[in-house]
This record gives structure tokens, sequence and C-alpha cells, in this order.
């Protein structure tokens, strides 16, 4: 199993949710966040100073823990539906997921997700 955390943009959340859906996966979480990359997303001037002010702006994370063989299926989803050719479309990051377990039914493993 693995985790997909996806930082994308709010307006892109809509069409991330669908494309999932799609390809059959429902199961996810997400959370409004403030981020900041390392691309020059912001350049607001300070009153004071001629360098710039490089500050948050809003994101959505999504996270979904996935078989092993639906990574791929699924990061491909995610990076053509939250695709807009802008800086900032996002980012996404795949981690190892040990465990899952079903607190109703205490099944574990795959089934789980």
């Amino acid at each position: 199993m693995k985790k997909i955390e996806a930082i994308v943009r709010p307006e892109q959340l809509n069409d991330v949710r669908k494309a999932l859906v799609e390809i059959g996966h429902r199961s996810m979480i997400n959370f409004d966040i403030l981020y900041r990359g390392i691309e020059n997303e912001i350049g607001q001037h300070h009153s004071n100073s001629s360098s710039p002010l490089y500050d948050f702006t809003p994101k959505v994370k999504i996270e979904l823990i996935v078989s092993d063989e639906s990574v791929q299926k699924i990061v491909d989803a995610i990076c053509d539906s939250a695709y807009t050719g802008h800086i900032g479309d996002g980012k996404i990051f795949i981690m190892p997921a040990e465990m899952a377990i079903r607190i109703q039914t205490k099944e574990t493993g795959d089934m789980v997700c």
C-alpha cells in the first residue's frame, strides 16, 4: 500500500475528484491549506524594500491510501486533472503505508483501501 499526498489548486479540486471517481477511486481526504513552494508564486514588493515578498497561497491537500498496483493510474489522473500549465499547479508525494485497519470489521491490508 502507498499513501499519496497531492497539493493542488483549490479551483482544480472538483476536476481531480471527478477524475479519481472515473477510475474507480472514491476514498480520499482533503484539507484546505496554505502552501509556499520553491517557485516565486506571488511577487509582492514591500513598500520599504525593492526585494519581493513571497507569501503563502491557498491550496488543497488530498490524501489517499491506495494499492501498489493503483499508484501510477492515480498519479496520472491527478496530474491530468490538476494541470493548468502555470506555476503553482501542485505537487504529488508518494510514501509507503505499512498497514490499514478498518475499525468496524478489523479487516487489514489492501481490502481497507
